[in-house]
């Protein structure tokens, strides 16, 4: 809680849509774990509210960590429009996931009926155009570096943005096979709570990791702040070696284990 007062107490004008927005999403995890034990349903497997909880959680994090980037951006006027279409593309994605649910329909590759197909590829529209506009806010910090910030940490949002942005769109890939899994249907056995394959090859691994080292490279950064640059290259490096890999072993349907 001390961090997120901080984060309220320091963060830019700017993004205070993006800090309210990742607040917003973490109480909603809370919320949908909090209906887990009385929904008896299942889709592919798993509890219908168990992907609402995912996206719920990943999107409070990756909007709380615009919120850390914002300062080292310029352009007021351009960090105000991405932070409220942000709200937007989010807040849709989530509200798109969560009603689905509720009607005991798959928010993705539902194909069954106009609405359902209509709402997946709303939600395709919506999150491309995001990630596009996340790209192109981003692109200054790869032409300058901000006077306030390390060169460690510089390359740590250079490739923690570059390869989540990469396996974002990769999303557009799976979208196009209609399903995660490689080489059986989705929804067969898979790991705890993230329901990833064991059998299969199962995409959605590469693109959670792609996703999310928009955290772990900077937090690679940070833990070790103080140390050459080097080491955060390297490190960057080979963690896009090591997701690529694990969308090769997906790709050639391998489950994993």
């Amino acid at each position: 809680m001390k961090v997120l007062f901080n984060l309220l107490k320091n963060h830019e004008k700017a993004a205070r849509p993006l800090f309210y927005l990742g607040i917003f999403h973490l109480i909603l995890a809370i919320l949908f774990l909090a209906i887990l034990p009385f929904e008896h349903r299942r889709l592919l497997g798993i509890n219908l509210w168990i992907k609402p909880l995912k996206f719920a959680l990943s999107i409070g994090i990756y909007s709380l960590s615009w919120v850390l980037i914002f300062p080292y951006l310029r352009g007021e006027k351009i960090k105000k429009y991405f932070a409220r279409f942000t709200v937007f593309a989010m807040g849709f994605e989530m509200l798109c996931i969560a009603s689905q649910a509720a009607r005991g329909e798959l928010s993705h590759f539902n194909q069954s009926g106009t609405y359902n197909i209509i709402v997946y590829a709303l939600m395709g529209i919506v999150i491309t155009a995001q990630t596009i506009f996340s790209l192109w806010i981003s692109i200054q910090l790869y032409k300058n570096t901000p006077p306030n910030m390390s060169l460690s940490m510089l390359w740590a949002l250079r490739f923690g943005i570059f390869i989540s942005i990469f396996f974002a769109l990769q999303g557009g890939f799976i979208g196009q096979r209609m399903a995660h899994t490689v080489g059986g249907a989705d929804g067969g056995p898979g790991i705890l709570f993230f329901n990833w394959s064991t059998k299969h090859g199962d995409l959605r691994i590469a693109h959670f990791l792609g996703l999310h080292a928009l955290q772990i490279i900077p937090a690679f950064a940070w833990i070790f702040k103080g140390k050459r640059e080097i080491y955060v290259i390297t490190f960057g490096l080979l963690y896009f070696l090591f997701v690529s890999f694990v969308f090769y072993h997906a790709l050639m349907g391998r489950g994993l284990y």
